[in-house]
């Protein structure tokens, strides 16, 4: 082994004192020999670093030694990092293995966290289950562990008399490395499930400061900076054209919902269109835009398609914006917040932007952005949040703008000129007086009872505050009712159910049945697509061809308290149930969750509709379980929904393709609640 320099043992010491006598270093070395992905772990390359383990255990008690010990290796070449888990078990008939989709944390399982900026403040953790299913979450804080983050990267695990061992490789391009790095941070965890014990190489004394508490990982040198994209510098065709066919080729073999509102035809067309159009090179933006364009084109609302974290980062810090919020309409566009210093812009009719009708802005914009079947409400709710992203995506890098306005309560249109600003300028002229946002909120007016649910998921109190809201109505006589579901996006399809049962003295059903585009029984090779292979190979084995010869999910045991049985009958609630009048306000925010129950709602016709047409259809939507791709070379994200959620629409009347319509269309216009006005007096006459 070669001997450290004077230097060297300097650096190190120096290295310990600055950074804590307590932090555990471990030592990786570059290798030019390949690396096989198969959790044997033979290669001579693997001796040339050491077993690393004496690690402590996190739960149950915190602090104390380990049931069974854990050890890893690293090593990297050009392109990767590779890592050797050893988990040591003295019962390996015991290890608890699942099938589970990906990012499904069930079974034993180990992980690596990787600090490759050594910021302290985020990592990307790769995770992998001894039933050999991967796991993936990039930790933004330690409260945010985003797990539709999906890499590509590749393991194998296997078990033996010893345990069980794991093999990784990690391609350095998923971990973002910009700048060089004299060190990294790194964690190693291990959770053993029939014990409910997890161990990891480093302690944890704050969870807090999860990712400050690593370890380092010293030896990394001469890799590969990934590249880091500019905003004028182009993509060449043939890399486009390879990522476009990638894509294209995942949501083939892996969507439902491809075919759903357009022919086969219609999708093929406009796929060759696309690639006609990369054959020239052009720039990553362009690129995200003619993707968008592509899939808004689909008319899925769930699906997105994301720039790179790298490159948005820079884009937001030097991208100018228009220092205001726009709601838009299928009529007019006015200013809903104002953040400049011109106040004519309060509440103002926005008619043209640099001579351009807004009208015409809009509709640009609706082109690349996604929603449900054939419907426009859901792009112009979306929009209103972000139209100034979307504006600075269309024109690029503007100073200032000229905006024809047509002020509030006036009929003369003026012009006002406005500096674009950055987002920290933005954010500085922002009034914190604005009303802090509720997710629910229970009131009463004109005898009216009115609930505002602004979300159907369950971190947020949803059932409590339903049963308080009934007892309430119940006891103060109450019968007459308003439910605010406007800017609702949804959330979990149990507390919809769950608010519906209050609603209904009759047993009902809610879906008709979950598609999904997978041969039952078939097994994929994990290099055959960019969409997760565990999670298409778990489907492929609870799902079976009905009548239809339509695949659905007829196996729901594995997937029990996640997803309903669509042929099982809903109960009613019977205490405090409500049998007085109903109306609904929508609008285009109402998506996914919050469109299901105003189709159950409209189909057993229990409410009068008020508002706009939801975002979402009447007919269901593609969500439930999501596969996060990166096109390899472009390193755009596309988020692709799996299953396809049918509606029980038995006896119900509606346009196919299109949201829940509503019985009264009525707009929210220039800060007047127009469909809560228009619903009391609905009420009350």
């Amino acid at each position: 082994m070669k001997k450290l320099s004077l230097l060297s043992l300097l650096w190190c010491l120096m290295l310990q004192i600055a950074l804590g006598q307590n932090q555990k270093v471990y030592s990786t070395k570059q290798v030019s020999e390949t690396i096989s992905i198969d959790a044997e772990i033979d290669e001579k390359s693997w001796g040339k670093v050491k077993w690393e383990g004496n690690f402590i255990q996190t739960e149950p008690e915190n602090g104390s030694k380990p049931t069974f010990d854990t050890q890893f290796k690293i090593l990297y070449d050009q392109k990767h990092l590779y890592v050797a888990i050893r988990a040591f078990d003295n019962h390996p008939d015991s290890i608890v293995v699942s099938n589970k989709p990906r990012d499904f944390f069930d079974g034993d399982y180990v992980e690596i966290n990787i600090d490759s900026d050594y910021d302290k403040k985020d990592a990307f953790s790769f995770t992998i289950t001894a039933g050999g299913i991967r796991g993936d979450e990039h930790i933004k804080t330690h409260e945010n562990w985003f797990n539709d983050w999906n890499p590509n990267w590749t393991a194998k695990t296997k078990i033996d008399d010893k345990g069980w061992i794991a093999e990784l490789k990690i391609p350095f391009s998923e971990l973002e490395v910009y700048d060089k790095k004299e060190h990294w941070g790194i964690q190693v965890n291990r959770s053993l499930e029939r014990l409910d014990e997890g161990s990891s190489w480093t302690s944890i004394p704050d969870e807090d400061k999860w990712v400050e508490y690593f370890g380092l990982l010293t030896g990394i040198e001469n890799i590969p900076i990934t590249k880091s994209f500019s905003f004028k510098g182009k993509i060449e065709s043939e890399a486009t054209q390879k990522d476009f066919k990638d894509l294209y080729n995942s949501l083939v073999s892996s969507y439902p919902s491809l075919y759903r509102y357009h022919s086969e035809d219609f999708i093929s067309n406009n796929y060759d269109k696309v690639l006609q159009a990369l054959k020239e090179d052009m720039t990553l933006l362009d690129f995200y835009k003619t993707v968008s364009s592509f899939v808004s084109k689909i008319g899925d609302g769930h699906m997105r398609v994301e720039l790179p974290d790298h490159f948005m980062k820079n884009y937001y810090s030097s991208l100018k914006k228009l220092p205001f919020k726009l709601n838009v309409t299928k009529d007019i566009v006015f200013v809903s917040e104002n953040y400049s210093k011109n106040k004519v812009l309060d509440g103002a009719q926005v008619i043209s932007i640099n001579g351009e009708l807004v009208r015409n802005i809009v509709d640009d914009i609706a082109k690349i952005i996604p929603s449900d079947g054939h419907n426009l409400t859901g792009k112009y709710h979306r929009m209103s949040y972000d139209f100034d992203f979307y504006y600075s995506l269309l024109t690029g890098f503007l100073d200032e703008v000229k905006i024809d306005v047509l002020p509030k309560g006036q009929e003369k249109v003026h012009t006002v000129t406005l500096p674009l600003l950055i987002d920290a300028e933005i954010e500085k002229m922002k009034s914190d007086s604005n009303e802090s946002y509720k997710s629910f909120d229970y009131s009463v007016k004109n005898n009216v009872a009115i609930m505002t649910i602004r979300t159907f998921n369950n971190a947020e109190g949803f059932k409590g505050f339903v049963d308080e809201s009934f007892k309430k109505i119940a006891e103060s006589n109450i019968k007459k009712l308003i439910l605010d579901f406007r800017g609702n996006g949804g959330g979990d399809e149990t507390n919809a159910i769950h608010l519906y049962a209050y609603l209904t003295t009759k047993p009902f059903k809610y879906y008709d049945r979950y598609e999904m585009n997978v041969q039952p029984n078939t097994k994929i090779d994990q290099e055959s697509t960019l969409v997760s292979y565990e999670t298409l190979n778990f489907f492929s084995e609870v799902t079976s061809k009905d009548t239809m010869g339509r695949t659905i999910i007829s196996d729901l045991e594995p997937l029990r308290g996640r997803f309903l049985n669509p042929s099982e009958w809903q109960k009613p609630i019977e205490k405090h149930n409500f049998t007085g009048q109903v109306v609904a306000l929508i609008d285009g925010g109402s998506f996914s969750a919050t469109s299901e129950i105003c189709a159950i709602i409209q189909r057993d016709k229990r409410a009068t509709l008020v508002g706009e047409e939801t975002g979402g259809t009447f007919d269901g939507n593609t969500s439930g379980i999501y596969d996060q791709i990166t096109l390899p070379k472009s390193r755009l994200k596309v988020k692709i929904p799996l299953i396809k959620y049918v509606m029980d629409s038995d006896g119900a009347s509606y346009n196919f393709g299109r949201g829940v319509l509503p019985e009264y269309q009525v707009s929210y216009m220039h800060g007047i609640d127009q469909p809560l006005d228009f619903a009391i007096n609905y009420l009350n006459n």
